[in-house]
């Protein structure tokens, strides 16, 4: 077990000011560190995330101006993360759907593989809307063409522990700053040759939750991204085949 792992918590907020209070408790009644990301939230959002920022000693309020999307949220809590000498990144969402309960078997599994990125799977509750768990489908059967693997049993869970030294290069030339970013950010992570495991992680929609996914515009996004990544599929296909072909050897 690599006992030199410093894990911090990056959790982006956008219109969930309230619930990230509660997921930031919980991190920090584990001693995890916190980044908050306030992603352009309005004047009153804002204020809520700085009371939070004041209340824990170990969080530290990231601030976009606009909107800018979950992975570019990501990519300020990152820079924050390695600025602030962390050599690790558990990505968590601020609507609470995650069970934070699975957070330290997560940080074990990190100090057990430090160079892999561990993933949460989600293990849904009957709270699910079946538009979104059938989405996930379509996208995970893209991703396995993507990757030309079967090894990627979800790729838009937002519960992640990203080994920094690996996952930053890819970040920096992301192109996805918006909800394709879960899915853009592993299948890269995967064409780079990043191990991954996967886990189970309870979820759980509240019935008065806030969404930002937009149906129509964010399903074109997502459409967009998988494009874009086959096409890229396609392209490194030669690098992949001699990848594979050389392990076998």
């Amino acid at each position: 077990m690599d006992n030199s792992v410093k894990v911090c918590a990056i959790v982006p907020v956008y219109r969930h000011e309230k619930a990230s209070c509660h997921v930031v408790k919980s991190l920090a009644s584990l001693g995890i560190p916190v980044i908050l990301v306030d992603d352009g939230n309005v004047p009153e959002g804002h204020q809520v995330l700085v009371e939070i920022a004041k209340e824990f000693p170990d969080v530290e309020l990231v601030t976009h101006e606009c909107n800018r999307g979950k992975g570019a949220a990501m990519r300020s809590g990152m820079d924050a993360a390695i600025v602030a000498g962390f050599t690790h990144a558990l990505q968590v969402d601020a609507d609470g759907q995650h069970d934070m309960k699975a957070i330290p078997f997560f940080i074990n599994e990190t100090k057990e593989h430090p160079e892999d990125l561990i993933c949460g799977y989600p293990e849904y509750d009957e709270s699910v809307p079946k538009a979104r768990e059938q989405g996930r489908k379509i996208t995970n059967f893209w991703v396995a063409i993507e990757t030309l693997s079967l090894k990627i049993p979800d790729a838009m869970c937002g519960f992640r522990v990203y080994p920094l030294d690996s996952s930053w290069p890819v970040m920096k030339r992301l192109r996805n700053k918006r909800m394709g970013f879960d899915i853009e950010m592993i299948v890269r992570l995967s064409w780079a040759g990043v191990k991954m495991h996967f886990f189970p992680v309870k979820v759980h929609y509240p019935k008065d939750g806030v969404s930002n996914f937009r149906m129509f515009h964010d399903n074109v996004v997502i459409s967009m991204t998988h494009t874009m990544l086959c096409i890229g599929m396609v392209l490194r296909l030669p690098l992949t085949i001699g990848r594979r072909l050389f392990k076998k050897i």
